[in-house]
């Protein structure tokens, strides 16, 4: 109930004041998991109140967009989100589940990722950027202090709770790992998933420091000491793929010609001498991105059995080739190749099976834009290694419990700090 009526508080300043309470929204968020819900009723499709509020922020921005203040220069993604809201549409429409049931999925996905993307470049202001990276940093530091609090209790009350507010037992997710035989407790917060929390927190490290070395910004205390904090809750999280996301995206704030990065070096050098106690469990997690031997000690996947899911998803996609199986096929279609698929740890497999050779045509699109076109056109650095980082961690494994907003809020706030931005949206080039 209490997240239902924070909700409701926001959605009513909202209405009162709709950029302000859309910004409360961007930081809410940061908690919002799907077993927070508004309706979860059997038989009818699951209501989150991320979605809810979603379409209550639509709603009013198309009311109030007439009265508002809007970004005049074209949503940088828009084309390859169209190709993917065609192609995935095409596939809900022959999903083996059936349109109807997939298409509530299809909607879901449509207006939570894609359609708030566009919300947030439609409304969010570059003069605005200080003030939503430390309502980003107030959510992370309490993330981080829970996070703590998990890693010495070994106990995560929030999660419990929230397992509770699912009124059909049978939608629920429990994603807590508490006991891993080979690596141990898996923290998370309050967070959906370890491999997710890790990777956020790995997002607000490289959005703080980008914006302190590379973009000079001046933030509270409370910033730095939130982002510092971020980086043993990644080792916490107990998990491969954060740590690969980590090595990448920091490359977006590396300059071996700006001194306030060596004065980060230096200082990160002299803390990570004395906090190397809290490391020593979580070396060879480190070590497995590197060595099989050591890889073999701690579990979890390896390359023989990411080729083995490579080949049952391709064999379950030349049966759909062209839109795949849609949905939640892994729901009714019962075989042996999706028995291989196991968690579907590479967003490619589940791009084939889901969506077919048009899925994965469309996000190659992406991927250009993401990679290359986006990039290039804004000459930024930390915009290409935060989108990187992305494709191979999300490439190489699975990667529950990411917040999606949360990745294209820092593309988007990447962009709107580029030089290229701030003279286009100045002399009003609309491309």
């Amino acid at each position: 109930m209490i997240f239902l009526i924070i909700g409701l508080i926001i959605i009513f300043i909202g209405l009162k004041n709709f950029k302000k309470g859309f910004y409360y929204f961007l930081f809410y968020k940061v908690c919002l998991v799907t077993n927070i819900t508004v309706l979860s009723v059997p038989g009818v499709p699951l209501l989150t109140l991320d979605l809810f509020m979603t379409v209550a922020f639509f709603l009013m921005y198309c009311m109030k967009r007439e009265k508002m203040q809007l970004e005049c220069i074209s949503f940088p993604y828009s084309v390859p989100f169209k190709w993917i809201a065609v192609s995935y549409f095409l596939s809900t429409l022959f999903a083996y589940i059936g349109p109807i049931s997939a298409f509530s999925q299809y909607i879901g996905q449509m207006i939570s990722e894609f359609v708030f993307t566009w919300l947030m470049w439609k409304i969010i202001d570059r003069k605005d950027i200080g003030y939503i990276i430390k309502g980003i940093a107030f959510m992370f530091f309490f993330s981080c202090i829970y996070a703590f609090y998990e890693k010495l209790t070994e106990t995560n009350p929030i999660q419990e709770y929230e397992l509770t507010l699912v009124s059909d037992a049978s939608r629920a997710i429990d994603f807590l790992v508490t006991d891993d035989t080979f690596r141990g407790y898996r923290v998370q917060s309050f967070f959906e998933h370890a491999i997710g929390a890790g990777i956020n927190w790995g997002m607000f490290v490289v959005l703080y420091f980008s914006f302190d070395i590379v973009y000079k910004f001046n933030f509270s205390k409370l910033c730095m000491i939130t982002a510092i904090l971020c980086i043993p809750c990644i080792f916490f999280s107990n998990a491969r793929g954060p740590i690969v996301f980590l090595m990448i995206s920091v490359l977006s704030f590396i300059d071996l010609k700006n001194k306030i990065f060596y004065k980060y070096f230096i200082v990160g050098a002299i803390l990570l001498i004395f906090a190397l106690p809290l490391f020593t469990d979580y070396a060879d997690n480190l070590l497995s991105i590197f060595n099989t031997e050591v890889q073999e000690k701690v579990g979890g996947s390896n390359a023989e059995m990411r080729v083995e899911q490579l080949d049952a998803a391709f064999e379950l996609m030349m049966q759909s080739p062209i839109v795949g199986f849609g949905y939640k096929f892994m729901n009714e279609l019962h075989s042996t190749l999706v028995s291989k698929l196991l968690g579907l740890e590479s967003m490619w497999f589940r791009i084939m099976t889901q969506f077919g050779i048009l899925g994965v045509i469309v996000n190659i699109i992406l991927l250009y834009y993401s990679l290359v076109k986006l990039p290039r056109h804004y000459k930024s650095r930390p915009l290409f290694f935060i989108s990187l980082a992305y494709w191979v961690t999300a490439s190489l494994t699975s990667v529950p419990g990411m917040l999606m907003y949360l990745y294209y809020l820092i593309l988007i706030i990447f962009i709107k700090q580029s030089d290229r931005y701030f003279v286009e949206h100045k002399y009003g080039l609309i491309r």
